[in-house]
């Protein structure tokens, strides 16, 4: 063996060895890398302004998050804490709240699960449906997960209004729960778009992000999720 052809399978070792670092890593603790590109394509929640909208409404008794059977998604269990930051996230660990809704549900059932987050005015979020969907259509999504998308912080004044038409334009496959009260980004502490919740197969949360993903960050994300 030559002393380059040497070289090049220690570069290779090397390369798979900082690759699995960065899957073993990357959540609960998510490497700094996925932090500055998720930070660049956010908008915040500011509660008015260009920002964007509340998506916090008032909780129910006891802190649970829940809304009037037949007003939109019934939502069950204590609410996440409002995400920050994935460093040292507060919610990592907890188990998720419950969600029924006609038009889909987030049920604790063995499955581990990617939750996003939209909103219909959300350039970030018009950026990144296409994307995530181009990568379900050429199988990135494993079988064993689901995603699931929640349409929230809907406006009829903002553009891009309705959000379904929007979504089956983009030919959007994934389950979409409607959540017109905001009580769904309420229980999960939404405080930009797009917002990511990853869950682990226990129903507990393995992280949080806002902003855009690239695909090659979510499917390192994916791999490091508890089946």
């Amino acid at each position: 063996m030559t002393s380059s052809s040497r070289g090049s399978r220690r570069d290779a070792a090397r390369a798979r060895e900082r690759a699995a670092d960065r899957r073993r890593w990357l959540l609960p603790v998510l490497v700094v890398g996925v932090l500055a590109a998720a930070a660049i394509g956010a908008i915040v929640l500011t509660g008015s302004g260009d920002g964007g909208s509340s998506a916090r409404p008032s909780e129910g008794p006891g802190g649970s998050a829940s809304v009037a059977p037949g007003a939109g998604p019934v939502v069950s269990g204590a609410p996440l804490p409002v995400f920050s930051t994935p460093a040292g996230d507060p919610a990592v660990g907890a188990t998720i709240p419950t969600v029924t809704s006609p038009t889909g549900s987030i049920a604790i059932d063995g499955r581990p699960k990617v939750l996003l987050f939209v909103a219909h005015w959300c350039p970030h979020c018009q950026n990144e449906v296409p994307l995530v969907q181009s990568w379900i259509d050429g199988g990135g999504l494993p079988a064993d997960v689901d995603l699931i998308t929640v349409s929230t912080a809907i406006d009829p004044n903002r553009p891009n209004y309705p959000p379904d038409a929007w979504l089956t334009g983009e030919g959007w496959t994934s389950p979409v729960i409607t959540d017109p009260t905001n009580a769904v980004a309420n229980a999960y502490g939404l405080s930009a778009f797009p917002y990511w919740v990853f869950v682990n197969a226990d129903g507990t949360v393995a992280g949080r992000l806002t902003g855009e993903l690239p695909m090659a960050d979510l499917e390192a994300i994916i791999a490091g999720l508890a089946r």
